[in-house]
């Protein structure tokens, strides 16, 4: 199948354009920066000869359709992701906008499968199991707001009976990531596993899930299972404190987990979206990760996620959470991004 790929040199796409060669797949890598494309490709160690690469961006509509023509199948992994304030008005136009783009220009030439990757992040944050027939929405601030208005085109193409799959990743974690400053969930399990003592709500829980079984349902659901479908890529369930305690298993390394007072981090996300507006820095929390947090923990956390039909059609998830995270840390060192004694054990 000929295959093209948005967001192709962001932590999924890339994975997805691996995925997809090892498939057999022609890819079409659609990218904003050719330049990032070769270098996303030398990263994942494949040839570039193999691979088409067409320069997009997502605010380039003439463009986006463009790149589909003499393709069999799309997966649109391309989207502007910044918990960044001021980004808050670029997300909110340009992901949905971008995606009706796409998503109407794939059914015009009649493509045979139509893969949207969405977000965990489009249910509400006090829910505490969800399953595919779960409502989407509401909001918690400006980036789940695009993807919960993305989602809805990828659901009404869905129900004009194209063939379109959408998939919802949880809290995305694995090697390779192409990002200079590495993705959001990467920087940030960059970030705690850098401390000695961690402050954080005992109650919250979240999902987890490796960037290769991402990758494997995205390119998996271009040919398997059926279509129009709705797969939940949760992964595993964990609390944070879990998270950092397994971290500290396998690194060797003692990391003490704090309670912190949930107005703590409600006050720390105002100050931090304040501070970011008026300095232009990239700050550690906003107030949308601040709800996210605080609405998570107050709900008890997150308990269930219905993954059946990924794991039936895709024997997802493949990896387990202590794989996952092993092989994230050893990247991130041999990387640079911790150091020797961050990384412990994994890092000898």
């Amino acid at each position: 199948m000929r295959v093209a790929v948005t967001g192709a040199t962001g932590l999924v796409g890339s994975h997805c354009v691996a995925a997809a060669l090892t498939a057999g797949h022609e890819v079409r890598m659609v990218v904003r920066n050719p330049a990032k494309a070769k270098a996303t490709l030398g990263l994942h160690g494949l040839n570039d000869d193999a691979i088409q690469v067409f320069e997009a961006d997502l605010t380039d509509h003439d463009s986006l359709r463009a790149s589909l023509v003499d393709i069999d199948g799309l997966i649109h992994a391309g989207a502007v992701f910044s918990l960044d304030p001021r980004d808050a008005q670029t997300m909110r136009e340009v992901n949905p906008t971008s995606t009706k783009v796409l998503l109407d220009e794939a059914a015009n030439l009649g493509l045979h499968r139509i893969v949207h990757v969405s977000s965990m992040g489009v249910y509400a944050a006090n829910l505490t199991d969800i399953t595919p027939e779960s409502t989407v929405g509401p909001e918690s601030g400006p980036y789940t707001s695009s993807k919960i208005a993305a989602d809805a085109v990828a659901a009404a193409h869905q129900e004009a009976g194209q063939p379109v799959v959408i998939v919802c990743p949880g809290g995305i974690l694995g090697p390779l990531d192409p990002n200079p400053g590495l993705s959001d969930s990467m920087a940030a399990i960059r970030d705690w596993i850098r401390l000695r003592a961690a402050p954080m709500p005992r109650s919250i829980r979240f999902s987890f899930v490796d960037v290769r079984d991402v990758a494997t349902a995205c390119v998996g659901s271009l040919t398997d299972g059926v279509a129009p479908a709705r797969h939940l890529l949760a992964g595993h369930i964990h609390g944070m404190a879990e998270i950092l305690n397994m971290a500290s298993r396998l690194t060797g390394r003692k990391v003490r987990v704090l309670s912190s007072p949930l107005w703590v981090i409600t006050l720390g996300g105002a100050i931090c979206d304040l501070v970011g507006r008026a300095t232009g820095n990239k700050m550690p929390l906003t107030r949308e990760t601040a709800y996210l947090t605080v609405t998570n923990a107050r709900a008890g956390g997150l308990q269930s996620v219905d993954q059946h039909s990924a794991s039936q059609a895709f024997g997802f998830p493949s990896r387990s959470i202590d794989e996952t995270l092993a092989d994230t840390i050893r990247w991130l060192h041999t990387t640079g991004h911790l150091t020797t004694e961050q990384a412990g054990i994994l890092g000898t």
